[in-house]
């Protein structure tokens, strides 16, 4: 008999519990897509959101939101979103777009999501993932 092949089925969210959301618009500078978990900030020129950049410049170095859904852009420009603004996010689930996962999501990040973003981001254990060790 063949090994059984384990598939993890991943439909858990970034957001722990309601959180309150806000309409924005989310400027993209040319076609891409910004994932689930992206945290963002606002761009103090347009007072749009972009993705959060550590050490960044403009306001683009201040987290202000977290985005709840992938978001596809075809080109340059601007997309609605909802965005959420406050509320509790799983840690493990957050991304930084130069990053691409939470790599660099340290506690200054995480201090500065409860500060500038009413976002408290936790470290949450899956329990319903299956464990094979």
């Amino acid at each position: 008999m063949a090994d059984p092949v384990i598939t993890d089925v991943d439909l858990g969210s970034v957001v722990l519990d309601g959180g309150s959301f806000a309409d924005e618009l989310l400027t993209f500078a040319g076609a891409g897509t910004v994932v689930a978990g992206t945290i963002l900030a606002r761009d103090t020129a347009s007072t749009k959101l972009v993705p959060f950049v550590v050490g960044g410049s403009g306001g683009e170095e201040i987290p202000k939101a977290v985005l709840t859904y992938d978001v596809t852009a075809t080109g340059a420009g601007d997309e609605s979103i909802r965005a959420m603004v406050a509320g509790r996010v799983k840690k493990e689930r957050l991304v930084i777009d130069a990053d691409g996962d939470d790599s660099n999501i340290g506690p200054a990040v995480k201090d500065q999501l409860r500060d500038y973003g009413g976002i408290i981001a936790l470290t949450v254990e899956q329990l319903a993932q299956l464990d094979n060790s």
